[in-house]
């Protein structure tokens, strides 16, 4: 794991660092999730405005019910990846075994990511829609909502709460990182879809273009859980054996 450290100011290269530890540990694992939770679902909606909605006027049922349906199944799909990702490297850094059976924990904990994933997804567009910096502002402020409500067993409104409070002094260096990481995933997108776009075999485009979704999925994912962690441990000091209980 990265290295430990005291309480002090937030380190991006410490976060990157952490993040690259994850991404090499459990990778396989955590490949398989991000393709159901991120890849799968891009697949469907693909694979459906293609058959459904893609000539149909903008207005229209269906292509509004595309579009819903695809910020669900985005919104909610990150959300369970980042839970995952946050419950596997809990239980790793307490040397416990994660169960396939309790990915989040019980049912109740299935209800609460679900509505964390509801508030924070539509406060996040609604402030994108408000000429953007809202959105931003808020995109950074609940950055860490979910590992926050899964490492640290929290409410929807606690965790919230609890994003704002460590986020809130570093929130331009937090910007910087995901302004950087989103360059580089879409670059890789792009690259990635001009190759396949060039072998002119669309059913090939749309399953190695949903894998690469599912790739840039994980990436962020364990992004969001290792700025958690950072922020933990530069803000309190929280080593290894200090974690909270993650969901039983």
């Amino acid at each position: 794991m990265a290295d430990a450290a005291a309480p002090g100011r937030f380190n991006t290269g410490r976060a990157v660092r952490r993040a690259l530890a994850m991404l090499k540990r459990n990778i396989a694992a955590n490949l398989a999730w991000a393709v159901v939770f991120t890849g799968l679902p891009d697949l469907a909606m693909a694979y459906a405005n293609q058959r459904f909605s893609e000539d149909a006027p903008f207005g229209s049922l269906a292509r509004w019910g595309f579009l819903v349906g695809t910020m669900l199944a985005s919104m909610f799909g990150m959300t369970a990846l980042q839970a995952v990702i946050a419950r596997r490297t809990a239980l790793d850094d307490s040397n416990r075994r994660a169960s396939s059976r309790s990915v989040f924990g019980g049912s109740s904990d299935y209800l609460a990511l679900a509505t964390l994933g509801l508030v924070t997804g539509l406060g996040i567009v609604a402030g994108y829609a408000l000429l953007a910096i809202p959105g931003i502002i808020l995109s950074l402020a609940w950055f860490v909502v979910v590992p926050a409500m899964v490492t640290e067993r929290l409410g929807v409104m606690e965790s919230i709460r609890r994003s704002n409070a460590l986020t809130r002094e570093v929130r331009g260096e937090i910007f910087g990182l995901w302004v950087g990481v989103g360059i580089l995933s879409f670059l890789a997108a792009w690259v990635g879809g001009l190759a396949i776009d060039a072998l002119g075999i669309p059913a090939l485009s749309l399953v190695v273009s949903s894998a690469i979704q599912a790739v840039i999925g994980l990436v962020d994912a364990i992004l969001v859980v290792a700025v958690y962690q950072e922020l933990r441990e530069s803000q309190e000091g929280s080593p290894a054996d200090r974690l909270v209980e993650v969901f039983a």
